[in-house]
Formats: structure tokens, sequence, C-alpha cells
């Protein structure tokens, strides 16, 4: 299963300029860092030639550790590449 089927996306990124935009041209940016916001949010900071965007994804509770697991093994690979990874979760799945 890709990675991008079993997350829910922030809607709007944060931009450069800092507004907010729902078309932020992330997909082919790099992602840099990742930051843990209780159990089920993990921030994202993506690197586009325009400047650094920061989004937010929500992984279910019984997905959450595999999602944390396969983003952080894949920083410093373009989002769309990240978000195109497949992803095992066969053992949190019933």
């Amino acid at each position: 299963m890709k990675l991008k089927h079993i997350i829910e996306w922030s809607v709007h990124w944060s931009t450069p300029s800092c507004k907010m935009d729902e078309d932020a041209p992330v997909a082919d940016g790099v992602l840099l860092y990742l930051s843990v916001g209780g159990t089920s949010v993990i921030g994202l900071a993506v690197q586009c030639s325009d400047g650094r965007y920061f989004g937010s994804i929500r992984a279910s509770g019984p997905v959450y550790d595999h999602v944390l697991q396969s983003l952080k093994r894949n920083q410093g690979r373009t989002l769309r590449e990240v978000m195109d990874a497949e992803i095992d979760i066969s053992d949190v799945i019933q």
C-alpha cells in the first residue's frame, strides 16, 4: 500500500512568505525534517525551489509508527517519492 493512501493530508501549507496555501507546489520539494506532535500528527518541512514549506499529516493510531518510520527513512527524497513509496502495514490491518 502506498503511504499517501493511509494518511490524511494537511489542507494548507505554510509558505515561505508566511501565508497559508491550499495549492502549494510541494510535491517536488525535498522532505527536510519531521516534528512529532502528539499521537497522530506529524509535522513536515519541505524545501522547494522558492523556499521552505511547512505542513502536517495525520496517521491513525495503528499505523502511526509505521508512517513515522517510513518518513524518517525517506528524508532527503522528494515528497512525491515519499508519498508514492510502498509501506507494509500488514501487521496492523485486520
